[in-house]
């Protein structure tokens, strides 16, 4: 059912669990199922340095969702905004079409981080003003 890379990855899934400190947070729920994703991103002097992620889903999404995180630390914030999910799919190979809702859900909570991102940036540039 699965492919031997999303086996692999689910014996040992990179990059999950919460990271404190995290200042870019996003979470996307699936329309389909009650697949959950949230990505806690660390971003300093306007780069990805740690990435880490949480979801409530399947082996699909689990192994999306750890590829992901390993793919975006080092990237940008704008490199991030344009990031592309397709790359996620070519690490992982060929997954069930029925399972594509994955990598979309996982470049939801991306694109809802580098929102949270913004939202605290600017937060903290008007506390600074003040």
């Amino acid at each position: 059912m699965y492919n031997a890379k999303i086996m692999e990855i689910l014996q040992n899934p990179q990059n999950a669990g919460m990271l404190r400190g995290a200042n870019a947070i996003g979470r996307a729920d699936s329309d389909i199922c009650s697949d959950i994703v949230k990505f806690y991103l660390q971003i300093e002097n306007g780069k990805v340095v740690d990435a880490r992620f949480k979801t409530f889903g399947g082996a699909t999404l689990i192994a999306v969702c750890s590829v992901t995180a390993q793919m975006v630390i080092g990237l940008t914030v704008d490199e991030l905004l344009n990031f592309n999910i397709n790359d996620v799919l070519n690490e992982l190979g060929e997954i069930a079409p029925q399972k594509d809702y994955c990598l979309s859900l996982a470049s939801l909570a991306l694109t809802n981080a580098v929102e949270d991102y913004y939202k605290r940036l600017e937060k903290e540039t008007k506390s600074s003003q003040e």
